[in-house]
């Protein structure tokens, strides 16, 4: 009955060839990669469809609506994101129910981390619903990129919930079992990559000062006071070094008390404010507790009470640039001996990040069509972010290798016994599946800058320096509040104004 069992675990391994088990997806993501930053994003589309098949998981949605941006096809593009935040939607239910994030082992003792269901990292829900409100924006449903926003605390509030139980947990289970999970047991990781101030100095690894200012931006648009100053609060927090954020606060009073301001706002089309809405909203803002309560507590640096940079006048419009460059790092697989109780020393598998040197050309700075130039704000970097996961997730990676590791090596010894020949290769099945995750949403930008300027309203053109050069780009501006999205991948930069 045993050697049954020895061949039968020893038959399951040979049918994994040609699964996921054994699927690229950096190099994947690479090829998509390399079109897009040509500009021949049709050609990335039909790369992906034909890469995916029938696979249609929560990184294909992603990665497609991302793709479709690029074309400005906005309704398909909130169509893909949508089924995206449909899968993640399923994960919170789940999380909710279990009180814990679900599936950390389930798949991966055997194998290897890539056949767990992919739910996203924990910076890639809360993008999801940033960009899905910029696409809402870019298609003119302003109350629908509002509802992502208020999506955005949510999620990040049940995150957090479930990020310090997940840490108690990974290090429960280490101890009862008998594994290491600290960084420093991974002798030859480069953990140094983790540990720069950039990533350690971030508040945690999935909230970013941009989403928070662009929902302080929206939420006065729509002349929702209180919720603005929340939002703008939060981002000053999570970045309390940026001016531009504390801009973004003070004499928010001031730029209220305006009547034009009042009267109507605008996020890339026209939207009428009414006096009983703005009543309506401000009394659900009172009535809000979370978003109260961050709106009341301190923040790191005092924020003076003065007349704010951001006032326009009658025949202007306040624009704010969101200037997104790049890539996400990427991840590949390094081995690493680990002891492993019961298991000897063992070679497992780790993820570590990369930089894509597509990343290289960077955003400066915005000349306007008076040629003033403005300096572009680095206000959250998926960079860091991503470091910062990473490292915070690393406990349970840990964990989840040691198990397989005994697993596979329990295994091996008992086909061993029964047959030295299928002892052999079973080993070489076990070295060619024990691979890291690689999987992650790289079509997300490196860096995200803003810049946040008065314009005239009307067409016209700005000029952005990057590394490479400068870029012209032809704005359109209506209304009072404006939000233009540009994306420079590699020399190849896309306007992503609807219109234009």
């Amino acid at each position: 009955m045993k050697q049954k069992r020895s061949y039968a675990l020893f038959a399951a391994f040979l049918t994994l060839n040609g699964c996921a088990t054994f699927r690229s997806y950096n190099s994947e993501t690479q090829t998509l990669v390399s079109s897009i930053a040509t500009g021949q994003v049709d050609q990335a589309i039909t790369e992906h469809e034909a890469k995916t098949g029938s696979d249609k998981d929560l990184l294909y949605f992603m990665e497609k609506g991302e793709l479709q941006r690029l074309k400005k096809l906005y309704p398909d593009t909130i169509a893909t994101w949508t089924e995206a935040d449909k899968i993640i939607a399923q994960w919170e239910s789940e999380a909710k129910i279990s009180g814990a994030k679900v599936g950390q082992a389930v798949g991966s003792v055997v194998v290897n981390d890539k056949l767990r269901r992919y739910d996203g990292e924990d910076y890639e829900k809360v993008m999801l619903s940033t960009r899905l409100a910029l696409a809402y924006l870019a298609a003119g449903k302003t109350e629908d990129a509002l509802v992502e926003i208020k999506k955005t605390w949510e999620r990040e509030n049940l995150i957090k919930t479930l990020h310090e139980k997940d840490i108690d947990e990974a290090e429960n289970t280490a101890k009862e079992k008998g594994y290491k999970t600290k960084s420093e047991d991974l002798k030859g990781y480069p953990i140094a990559t983790l540990n720069s101030p950039d990533v350690t100095n971030l508040k945690n690894g999935y909230q970013n000062a941009f989403s928070h200012y662009l929902s302080g931006f929206l939420y006065e648009a729509a002349g929702e006071e209180s919720l603005a100053a929340a939002s703008y609060r939060t981002a000053i927090e999570l970045q309390p070094s940026l001016g531009v954020l504390k801009d973004g606060l003070m004499g928010m009073d001031n730029r209220f008390a305006k009547p034009a301001i009042a009267a109507a706002v605008n996020v890339e089309q026209s939207l009428p404010v009414t006096k009983s809405t703005a009543k309506k909203s401000k009394k659900k803002g009172k009535k809000g507790k979370s978003v109260q309560q961050i709106a009341a507590a301190p923040i790191s640096t005092p924020v003076p009470v003065q007349t704010s940079p951001f006032i326009a006048q009658s025949n202007e419009s306040d624009v704010l640039f969101v200037v997104e460059t790049g890539v996400a790092p990427f991840k590949k697989s390094i081995m690493i001996p680990l002891p492993i109780p019961y298991a000897g020393v063992v070679p497992i598998s780790f993820p570590v990040l990369e930089t894509n040197p597509i990343s290289a050309n960077k955003a400066a700075s915005i000349t306007l069509p008076n040629n003033s130039i403005t300096q572009l704000t680095t206000i959250a970097s998926i960079e860091n972010l991503s470091r910062r996961s990473l490292k915070d997730n690393l406990p349970w990676i840990m964990v989840r290798a040691a198990i397989r590791a005994a697993v596979k090596g329990g295994a091996q010894a008992a086909v061993y016994q029964q047959n030295a020949l299928a002892g052999v290769a079973l080993n070489a099945i076990n070295v060619a599946t024990e691979q890291a995750d690689e999987r992650v949403w790289g079509l997300l930008p490196a860096e995200i800058t803003i810049a946040r300027v008065k314009l005239p309203e009307g067409q016209s053109t700005v000029k952005i320096q990057t590394s490479q050069g400068m870029k012209e780009v032809s704005v359109n501006v209506s209304g009072k509040h404006v939000v233009i999205p540009i994306r420079l991948i590699g020399n190849s930069i896309y306007n992503l104004q609807a219109g234009l």
